[in-house]
Protein backbone atom coordinates (compact mmCIF):
# COMPACT_ATOMS: atom_id res chain seq x y z
CA UNK A 1 0.00 0.00 0.00
CA UNK A 2 3.00 2.41 0.56
CA UNK A 3 3.89 2.15 -2.80
CA UNK A 4 0.64 3.22 -4.40
CA UNK A 5 0.33 6.28 -1.83
CA UNK A 6 4.00 7.25 -3.48
CA UNK A 7 2.87 6.58 -6.94
CA UNK A 8 -0.42 8.86 -6.63
CA UNK A 9 2.12 11.79 -4.60
CA UNK A 10 4.18 11.37 -7.56
CA UNK A 11 0.90 11.24 -9.91
CA UNK A 12 -0.69 14.42 -8.13
CA UNK A 13 2.64 16.45 -8.03
CA UNK A 14 2.82 15.59 -11.48
CA UNK A 15 -0.46 16.85 -12.43
CA UNK A 16 -0.29 20.12 -10.43
CA UNK A 17 3.42 20.89 -12.26
CA UNK A 18 1.81 20.06 -15.88
CA UNK A 19 -1.01 22.61 -15.20
CA UNK A 20 0.95 25.11 -13.90
CA UNK A 21 3.49 25.35 -16.26
CA UNK A 22 0.84 25.16 -19.17
CA UNK A 23 -0.63 28.24 -18.09
CA UNK A 24 2.67 30.13 -17.23
CA UNK A 25 3.38 29.22 -20.61
CA UNK A 26 0.63 30.78 -22.05
CA UNK A 27 0.18 34.25 -20.13
CA UNK A 28 4.04 35.13 -21.37
CA UNK A 29 2.28 34.23 -24.72
CA UNK A 30 -0.49 36.16 -24.16
CA UNK A 31 1.19 38.86 -22.93
CA UNK A 32 3.23 39.41 -25.23
CA UNK A 33 0.46 39.40 -27.73
CA UNK A 34 -1.78 42.08 -26.23
CA UNK A 35 1.57 44.22 -26.11
CA UNK A 36 1.87 43.75 -29.67
CA UNK A 37 5.30 42.60 -29.49
CA UNK A 38 6.92 39.03 -29.85
CA UNK A 39 8.52 37.01 -27.35
CA UNK A 40 12.40 38.41 -26.51
CA UNK A 41 15.19 35.54 -27.09
CA UNK A 42 15.32 34.82 -23.16
CA UNK A 43 11.62 34.84 -23.01
CA UNK A 44 10.93 32.43 -25.81
CA UNK A 45 14.01 30.49 -23.55
CA UNK A 46 12.13 30.61 -20.81
CA UNK A 47 8.87 29.45 -22.90
CA UNK A 48 10.49 26.80 -24.27
CA UNK A 49 11.99 25.16 -20.84
CA UNK A 50 8.27 25.83 -19.45
CA UNK A 51 7.26 23.84 -22.51
CA UNK A 52 9.88 21.08 -21.73
CA UNK A 53 9.11 20.45 -17.88
CA UNK A 54 5.55 20.65 -18.84
CA UNK A 55 6.21 17.39 -21.20
CA UNK A 56 8.53 15.65 -18.31
CA UNK A 57 6.07 16.07 -16.17
CA UNK A 58 3.09 14.59 -18.70
CA UNK A 59 5.07 11.92 -19.16
CA UNK A 60 5.98 11.53 -14.83
CA UNK A 61 1.69 11.21 -15.41
CA UNK A 62 1.51 8.48 -17.78
CA UNK A 63 3.87 6.52 -16.00
CA UNK A 64 2.64 6.67 -12.96
CA UNK A 65 -0.61 6.07 -14.19
CA UNK A 66 0.48 2.50 -15.43
CA UNK A 67 2.32 1.53 -12.77
CA UNK A 68 -1.27 2.40 -10.57
CA UNK A 69 -3.33 0.91 -12.98
CA UNK A 70 -1.18 -2.35 -12.72
CA UNK A 71 -0.68 -2.09 -8.83
CA UNK A 72 -4.33 -0.92 -7.96
CA UNK A 73 -6.61 -2.79 -10.76
CA UNK A 74 -4.08 -5.04 -12.79
CA UNK A 75 -5.91 -4.58 -15.88
CA UNK A 76 -6.69 -1.84 -18.70
CA UNK A 77 -10.72 -2.89 -18.95
CA UNK A 78 -11.82 0.15 -16.27
CA UNK A 79 -14.73 0.88 -18.79
CA UNK A 80 -15.77 3.87 -21.09
CA UNK A 81 -14.90 6.73 -18.96
CA UNK A 82 -11.50 5.24 -17.97
CA UNK A 83 -10.90 5.57 -22.38
CA UNK A 84 -12.02 8.69 -22.17
CA UNK A 85 -9.81 9.61 -19.73
CA UNK A 86 -7.13 7.66 -21.45
CA UNK A 87 -7.99 10.12 -25.00
CA UNK A 88 -7.84 13.17 -23.35
CA UNK A 89 -4.52 11.91 -21.96
CA UNK A 90 -3.21 10.93 -25.10
CA UNK A 91 -4.73 14.39 -26.92
CA UNK A 92 -2.48 16.80 -23.64
CA UNK A 93 0.38 14.76 -24.54
CA UNK A 94 0.28 14.61 -28.42
CA UNK A 95 -0.33 18.59 -28.45
CA UNK A 96 2.30 19.34 -25.53
CA UNK A 97 4.89 17.37 -27.23
CA UNK A 98 4.41 19.64 -30.76
CA UNK A 99 4.33 22.55 -29.09
CA UNK A 100 7.54 21.34 -27.89
CA UNK A 101 8.76 20.48 -30.92
CA UNK A 102 7.22 23.66 -32.45
CA UNK A 103 9.36 26.02 -29.85
CA UNK A 104 12.68 23.71 -30.53
CA UNK A 105 12.29 24.56 -34.06
CA UNK A 106 11.40 27.85 -34.04
CA UNK A 107 14.41 28.94 -31.50
CA UNK A 108 16.52 27.29 -33.90
CA UNK A 109 15.98 29.43 -36.65
CA UNK A 110 15.84 32.16 -33.94
CA UNK A 111 11.68 33.72 -34.79
CA UNK A 112 9.40 33.55 -32.12
CA UNK A 113 6.85 30.57 -32.05
CA UNK A 114 4.01 31.14 -34.68
CA UNK A 115 0.87 32.91 -33.50
CA UNK A 116 -1.59 30.39 -34.92
CA UNK A 117 0.34 27.49 -33.05
CA UNK A 118 -0.15 29.57 -29.60
CA UNK A 119 -3.32 30.50 -30.38
CA UNK A 120 -4.71 26.67 -30.85
CA UNK A 121 -2.73 24.74 -27.93
CA UNK A 122 -4.39 26.73 -25.05
CA UNK A 123 -7.49 25.52 -26.44
CA UNK A 124 -7.01 21.98 -27.33
CA UNK A 125 -5.10 21.24 -23.77
CA UNK A 126 -7.60 22.83 -21.84
CA UNK A 127 -10.23 20.46 -23.65
CA UNK A 128 -8.24 17.27 -23.32
CA UNK A 129 -7.93 18.24 -19.39
CA UNK A 130 -11.62 18.70 -18.96
CA UNK A 131 -12.27 15.63 -20.78
CA UNK A 132 -9.53 13.75 -18.70
CA UNK A 133 -11.01 15.24 -15.68
CA UNK A 134 -14.71 14.39 -15.93
CA UNK A 135 -13.74 10.99 -17.05
CA UNK A 136 -11.74 10.24 -14.02
CA UNK A 137 -14.76 12.21 -11.33
CA UNK A 138 -16.95 9.74 -13.46
CA UNK A 139 -14.42 6.94 -13.06
CA UNK A 140 -13.87 7.25 -9.57
CA UNK A 141 -17.57 7.77 -8.48
CA UNK A 142 -19.12 4.88 -6.99
CA UNK A 143 -22.84 6.25 -6.91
Amino acid sequence: MTIVVIMKFFHYISLFLAGGLGVANVMLFKNHQKAGIPPAPPVQKTMMALARLGLVAILALWITGFLLIHQLYGSFTLGIAFHFKMLGAAILLGTVAFLNIHLTIRARQNIPPHPTVMKLVPPITRGALVLALVSVAVLTTSA
